[in-house]
């Protein structure tokens, strides 16, 4: 499997719980990320490739760290309605995370496709 990037955006990214957190659950890259920054929007770059889905926010102090998140923990892609700037909701185990940029079609798609790959590979390696 290649892990060469097979997209990049610029946009704003917000975190939202899916559903209510439960106890005892270990930190992981999306909680520490809503630790940091809420629901607000954070602009920066994501970046996809086979393997990653990458969220690094644009340089605004010290202390500033990515998001990385496994392609194969996506659980689904929803893309908003719009003209212009659309909105990309990417769901994960207990958040969905919304990423608002221009031509977020082409990214939803190269998204959805990779994450189906993952689980398609996943499912081959565990038959």
């Amino acid at each position: 499997m290649s892990y060469g990037v097979i997209a990049s955006k610029a946009g704003h990214l917000s975190v939202e719980d899916a559903v209510p957190r439960g106890g005892g659950v270990q930190p992981d890259a999306v909680d520490r990320f809503r630790a940091v920054w809420g629901g607000m929007w954070v602009p920066g770059r994501l970046t996809l490739t086979s393997l990653h889905l990458t969220f690094v926010p644009h340089s605004t102090g010290k202390g500033v760290r990515m998001m990385e998140l496994r392609v194969a923990d996506i659980a689904g892609v929803e893309l908003s309605p719009g003209m212009v700037s659309r909105t990309i909701t990417v769901r994960v185990a207990r958040q969905a995370l919304r990423f608002r940029c221009l031509g977020a079609a082409n990214l939803a798609q190269q998204i959805l496709a990779a994450a189906d790959a993952s689980r398609d590979s996943s499912h081959q390696t565990n038959a």
